[in-house]
């Protein structure tokens, strides 16, 4: 037990640190991307600049706004960042907790428990930008989030287990991405609608929302939020290749991992934003239906 977790704080950690850096690699190749050179002036090549915007907002004074619910609206940042961390506890490392044997279902909670922590964020903070965003946000998070628990009963009937250990053993020779190849398209894109990623960034959209459900927060709060939204895009990439794209190459998986990470950035640095019913219709009226034939193609495939 105390192996166990040791584990998971050593997981804990290296999470925040990835958090971290990922930040820095997401500016520097977004900087890159529009001719200019990005963070270059904490230490070499701006290496330790998201320690300095670290320190910079524990530093910063907490705004309160008057109107708002106070105690839910200190409270709300901070389960978002605990259900975005407890999600890792599903990681499959070397000493895995003995709940996990479904880590699936665990991972499906935590994942929708964040949308009820956006509602409780914009409600508390009692403003008109962050409750337009509250809408946009929920109603887009529980579209998507139907087509993302439909692409995992897929996998899991494909493994028929709900371990996402198992799911790494039995694509030792060949992975699921290979079997059904469309799977892993329609999975990129829920990905992005569910972390909120450009183009999918209606509950923050900067043009027309000036921030979103996050409008009242600075200096913890908005580092908490911060924190929670990049640990989601972090193990979003990780599950995409555990249950997609997995082989028993070591290096050709941290490959693959880095190369989900760099899509999201890239998607950000590249398309621009949908318009929001737009974003609706492509749910209901393409996405859908072919993640309901994705889900029948599998049970034909048990079948047969």
């Amino acid at each position: 037990m105390i192996i166990k977790i040791m584990n998971f704080i050593i997981l804990m950690v290296s999470v925040m640190m990835s958090i971290a850096f990922f930040t820095l690699m997401e500016r520097k190749i977004i900087s890159y991307t529009q001719n200019r050179k990005g963070p270059n002036k904490v230490m070499m090549s701006g290496i330790l600049q998201p320690i300095s915007d670290a320190v910079k907002l524990v530093s910063k004074e907490l705004n309160l706004n008057l109107k708002a619910n106070f105690i839910i609206y200190l409270i709300s940042p901070l389960l978002n960042l605990l259900m975005a961390l407890m999600v890792w506890a599903s990681f499959p490392f070397l000493m895995t907790f003995s709940f996990m044997k479904m880590s699936m279902l665990f991972m499906i909670s935590c994942l929708s428990f964040n949308s009820i922590t956006i509602m409780t964020m914009s409600w508390s903070s009692n403003s008109n930008y962050s409750f337009i965003g509250m809408m946009r946000s929920i109603a887009q998070l529980i579209s998507y989030e139907i087509n993302f628990m439909m692409i995992i009963l897929t996998v899991m009937n494909i493994c028929e287990q709900m371990s996402l250990v198992t799911t790494y053993i039995l694509q030792k020779y060949i992975s699921i991405s290979l079997i059904m190849p469309m799977t892993l398209m329609v999975w990129m894109i829920t990905i992005l609608a569910e972390t909120s990623r450009t183009p999918f960034d209606f509950s923050e959209g900067e043009s027309e929302l000036v921030s979103g459900f996050n409008i009242e927060y600075s200096s913890k709060s908005f580092m908490f939020l911060f924190l929670a939204e990049y640990s989601s895009i972090l193990f979003m990439s990780f599950i995409t290749v555990n249950m997609m794209i997995m082989t028993n190459q070591k290096v050709f998986t941290l490959m693959m991992y880095m190369t989900v990470c760099v899509f999201f950035i890239w998607t950000r640095s590249t398309l621009p934003r949908f318009r929001y019913d737009k974003l609706m219709m492509f749910n209901w009226i393409q996405l859908l239906p072919m993640t309901t034939v994705l889900l029948m193609i599998s049970f034909m495939m048990k079948m047969y």
